[in-house]
């Protein structure tokens, strides 16, 4: 579980560990991470907290070798770090701020994919989500960088659906629309803010848990003959 520590991260986390999952919180904030790993623990279910940098393949493979040294297998893995970006016009945004967003949203998910993935596929069973966003769906102004990584995100879970079928591995992404209390949405100047929920069917910001709650099941048996979807969670905001 990479971005383990933050909101999201921390719902889905408490979540699939009250599931019976085993968990591996991995997070840059190392501090944060072992938070999550004590709650978890607190109320009776297994995690270990793993500092991760998620742009170095290095690190990431550090991350997938404790959770094999831990808890002797991999059967699920949620792609969940990402970073929002600027929010201005295609004109104003430099190299390494694409650079920047680029190597968590895009790079750094194939390749924890592309490590974690070879042991599903030696057992020949496992199950992936990535956190995509209905901004790679719309494309909000201002946005293109985040919008594009986003983007990137449904489309490879489509094609790395088809290719690991065949190893009974299914994979699957989710896109929120704006969840309330999180990092991505502290970001967000209020004019966004209140723009994003404007456009929300439902009139609100999705809760972290309701996220956490897709994820879960897209994990699960209930979901076994569900791959190379695009699930969203958008209180109507998306309906393509």
């Amino acid at each position: 579980m990479t971005g383990g520590a933050g909101s999201l991260g921390r719902a889905i986390s408490c979540r699939l560990a009250a599931g019976g999952c085993k968990l591996v919180i991995a997070d840059c904030d190392a501090v944060a991470a072992r938070e999550v790993e004590s709650k978890i623990k607190q109320q009776g279910g297994h995690a270990l907290a793993v500092s991760t940098d998620v742009t170095s393949s290095q690190s990431l493979q550090q991350m997938v070798d404790a959770a094999l040294t831990a808890f002797g297998r991999i059967d699920y893995l949620v792609n969940n770090a990402g970073l929002l970006g600027p929010i201005k016009p295609i004109w104003e945004i430099p190299d390494a701020e694409i650079d920047r967003v680029y190597s968590v949203n895009v790079r750094a998910v194939f390749a924890c994919t592309r490590i974690a993935v070879q042991h599903m596929m030696a057992r020949r069973d496992g199950a992936i989500v990535t956190i995509a966003s209905v901004a790679g769906k719309d494309g909000p102004k201002d946005m293109s960088i985040y919008a594009s990584s986003k983007a990137a995100v449904i489309a490879f879970t489509k094609s790395w659906a088809k290719e690991l079928a065949p190893f009974g591995i299914r994979v699957n992404c989710i896109s929120p629309a704006l969840i309330e209390d999180t990092g991505m949405q502290n970001e967000m100047p209020d004019w966004f803010r209140s723009d994003s929920v404007s456009r929300i069917p439902m009139g609100r910001a999705a809760r972290a848990d309701e996220v956490a709650n897709v994820v879960r099941f897209l994990l699960s048996d209930d979901a076994s003959f569900v791959t190379a979807a695009c699930y969203d969670v958008s209180g109507g905001r998306a309906s393509y």
